[in-house]
């Protein structure tokens, strides 16, 4: 009779021990599954931000494309100026700054950079360089000097000069300035800010590191 009993219980132990173990491995497999479709939905969710944005970006265009042309049509009659739809403001969608092509350049010959390249264009959203009237600035610094101390010059061009910085290079157009220093700098890693204010009042700004050479010490 003692032994029938402690049978029954270590049957019961087992039992036991073997549910728990099913438990378990049932949490893991709903655990893993729920991880598996909270992913998805991340997925799903940076997918409708994306598309979100896209179609916001769209919806301006087309506000100012509308814009533009109501404008167009309260011009006196018999205005027959032509524009280019490529060049209008309602494409840009960004600017970029050129790396490859933006530095120090040493114009005069003696060691070291005397002045700075900066190549840039704005861009629409299929990332195509767009010509935009407006005016620019741009902007050098000094990351490793205080911030009241990093900006080593600021130079500013009005919608003429931008016009005819406008330059083919390399298959492909973009605006090239050359930037006298300022303020000669004591280090070579800069940055470089470039702000452009189009004619119809959109602000586009880009900023990029630099490098530049300096002068020898024995020099």
């Amino acid at each position: 009779m003692r032994l029938t009993s402690r049978s029954v219980i270590c049957g019961s132990l087992a039992a036991v021990t073997a549910g728990l173990l099913l438990v378990g491995c049932a949490s893991r497999g709903n655990v893993e599954l729920l991880e598996a479709r909270l992913r998805e939905q991340e997925d799903e969710l940076r997918s409708l931000h994306t598309q979100v944005e896209q179609t916001q970006a769209e919806l301006a265009a087309v506000r100012r494309i509308n814009q533009s042309l109501n404008q167009r049509l309260v011009q006196q009659a018999g205005h027959n100026e032509t524009f280019d739809l490529n060049e209008l403001h309602f494409r840009v969608s960004g600017l970029k700054i050129n790396t490859l092509l933006t530095g120090g350049f040493n114009r005069d010959g003696q060691p070291g950079d005397d002045q700075l390249t900066v190549v840039f264009a704005p861009q629409d959203d299929r990332g195509q360089p767009v010509r935009l009237p407006s005016t620019v600035e741009c902007e050098l610094l000094d990351p490793s000097q205080p911030p009241e101390q990093q900006r080593l010059g600021l130079w500013s061009f009005d919608a003429e000069q931008t016009n005819a910085a406008w330059q083919k290079m390399l298959g492909s157009s973009a605006y090239r300035f050359q930037l006298p220093w300022q303020q000669s700098p004591r280090t070579s890693s800069l940055e470089v800010r470039v702000r452009v204010h189009s004619k119809q009042g959109d602000h586009f700004e880009a900023s990029s590191p630099v490098r530049v050479t300096l002068p020898s010490p024995s020099s």
